[in-house]
């Protein structure tokens, strides 16, 4: 199947959605729209050409990371006391399409979105604040960086994300 990766609107059709995190599926439902209008975050979700439904989202919004309450290495913050930075704030798959490595995928949109955006403004890391340890592993796993201060926080460096993932 083919996925297109597009920005949410009005004609999404959101109510089907599911990933088993109900936290996730009501933000998607009734947050995500309004951060769109009030521009306090962008959401991207995956659906096909002929049907509407999300079936996976992600959104992003601009940041930044406090070296000290963060606990970050000097090597993350390059010496910065405040670090700019790029929030993976929601990401979620729903459950039809768990188990097909299709997160990994999802990641990599996201993380090319981000860079993209990160090329037209700076931005010195990608942070997410995962929902669970589940999810902290998930990340874990694609080279983000647990943080020392704040738990379930990690963080990439753009300059890794952009050799890991080869986007940019």
């Amino acid at each position: 199947m083919t996925w297109i990766s597009t920005g949410i609107t009005v004609d999404h059709k959101l109510d089907a959605f599911d990933c088993g995190k109900p936290d996730l599926d009501t933000w998607l439902r009734r947050m995500a729209l309004p951060a769109e209008q009030r521009w306090t975050s962008r959401t991207y979700v995956w659906v096909t050409e002929s049907d509407p439904t999300v079936r996976a989202y992600y959104a992003i919004a601009p940041t930044s990371v406090e070296r000290e309450v963060d606990g970050l290495s000097q090597s993350l913050s390059s010496g910065l006391k405040t670090v700019p930075a790029f929030l993976l704030a929601k990401f979620a798959l729903d459950r039809s399409l768990h188990g097909r490595g299709l997160g990994g995928q999802l990641l990599v949109d996201a993380v090319s979105r981000i860079m993209g955006a990160a090329q037209a403004t700076g931005g010195r890391l990608i942070v997410v604040d995962a929902i669970d340890a589940e999810a902290a592993r998930f990340y874990s796993k694609f080279g983000f960086i647990q943080v020392k201060n704040t738990e379930n926080r990690l963080v990439m460096k753009m300059a890794t994300a952009l050799a890991a993932f080869g986007v940019g």
